[in-house]
């Protein structure tokens, strides 16, 4: 008789558990529209500047992407196996990017797991899986290796970035409408074929130029003399053909230098990739890219005044310092006055400034990324400022 009312009492204990750990179950809720760093891999200063970023990149090209850190994918209970269907079922989830263009981009990041996944939305089909898998490769591994997290998540948000970008741009210019150039005294039909044939052709060789740019990057590289293929240096080996202001661009993150090698022959080629999402600008006195940019508001602008903004500039090569006033436009009268409380901002690209300052949730002497107590619980909806776009499993993987 004890035995079994033993056994009936840890069978009810058991079924109590499994039903906690089920209820505990599901994919993280959403605390931010563009940086949800749940494992604290970013550092303050990363944080801003990708969030920054993927928020122009939703204002100049429509495009919503959001990058997620977690610990790992079996820590919250969902079943899922691997990271890919993970990530597919977190971004239908949430519902990343627009619900008719299904355009959206997820980066997830599982750091115990030593994943990294990036998410296509299912409008792009498997065009795009080839470059991701690049970015994984040639912009995020190398850095995770080193277990340098936040430098790789800001590198492969920086390319994911510029291939949405230009994308963007390659769509806009596929849907232009074509203009009907009509001359006096001549015939509407052919003169109609004539301008449809202009831009047929101007339309061809951009994007034969494009597809030559893009061949030119992505082929292999072969030494000039031996044919032979070359071979990329990683973990400081690359240094040594760097000259001491390369060298500090590439430590402050300016520039990404590449030198290819030629394992037979020895011959290098040097290759330099701006970093836009960097803080620092190309210095007006040595032409390197270690001149960092800080502004702060001094005289806030209202709708009957303008305002006025500092600009201190410093180089870390040269020393070369300057310090500029900026006359802030007045505010259009459907705007309170009391925008942007917080005063400074640092950047090297003024385009992911543009004067905005953003209410500042970041401790900048942390290293890890505070969302805030709200969250955006998309709940499988289009919820929030989440928009209902869907992944059928596109994208690319990577382990490190």
């Amino acid at each position: 008789m004890k035995t079994g009312i033993s056994m009936s009492l840890a069978v009810l204990i058991m079924a109590v558990i499994g039903f906690a750990t089920q209820a505990q179950a599901g994919y993280p809720k959403a605390k931010d529209l563009y940086v949800n760093d749940f494992a604290n891999l970013l550092t303050a200063k990363d944080a801003i500047t990708i969030r920054t970023a993927l928020a122009k990149l939703r204002d100049d090209a429509g495009v919503h992407t959001v990058v997620v850190t977690i610990r790992s994918i079996h820590g919250y209970g969902t079943g899922d196996q691997t990271v890919e269907s993970f990530a597919t079922n977190l971004f239908n989830g949430w519902g990343i990017g627009d619900r008719v263009r299904n355009d959206g981009v997820l980066i997830l990041v599982a750091v115990k797991d030593r994943k990294v996944r990036i998410e296509l939305g299912s409008g792009y089909g498997e065009s795009y899986n080839e470059q991701m898998q690049s970015v994984i490769n040639q912009r995020m591994l190398p850095h995770f290796k080193e277990k340098n997290y936040s430098l790789g998540v800001m590198e492969g948000t920086d390319s994911v970035v510029q291939i949405l970008s230009q994308r963007a741009s390659t769509i806009a210019l596929q849907s232009a409408p074509t203009p009907t150039i009509k001359y006096h005294g001549s015939s509407s039909t052919s003169d109609s074929g004539v301008g449809l044939a202009f831009f047929v052709i101007v339309g061809g060789v951009i994007v034969t130029v494009f597809g030559l740019i893009w061949y030119a990057l992505s082929r292999n590289r072969r030494c000039p003399s031996c044919r032979v293929a070359l071979g990329r240096l990683y973990g400081g080996a690359e240094d040594q053909y760097l000259d001491d202001g390369q060298k500090l661009e590439k430590s402050l993150g300016s520039v990404d230098y590449q030198v290819w090698q030629c394992p037979k022959c020895g011959y290098h080629d040097l290759q330099s990739q701006y970093r836009w999402l960097s803080s620092f600008a190309g210095c007006h006195s040595c032409g390197y890219r270690t001149m960092k940019v800080g502004e702060m508001i001094t005289v806030h602008p209202t709708e009957f005044s303008t305002g006025e903004k500092q600009i201190d500039k410093e180089c870390y090569r040269c020393g070369f310092r300057r310090c500029e006033t900026d006359i802030l436009p007045m505010l259009p009268s459907h705007i309170p006055s009391g925008y942007g409380h917080s005063q400074y901002s640092a950047s090297g690209n003024d385009d992911l400034v543009s004067g905005v300052t953003y209410a500042s949730s970041y401790d900048s002497g942390s290293s890890s990324y505070d969302s805030g107590s709200s969250s955006y619980d998309s709940g499988g909806s289009s919820g929030g400022s989440y928009d209902g776009g869907s992944s059928s499993g596109d994208g690319a993987s990577g382990s490190w």
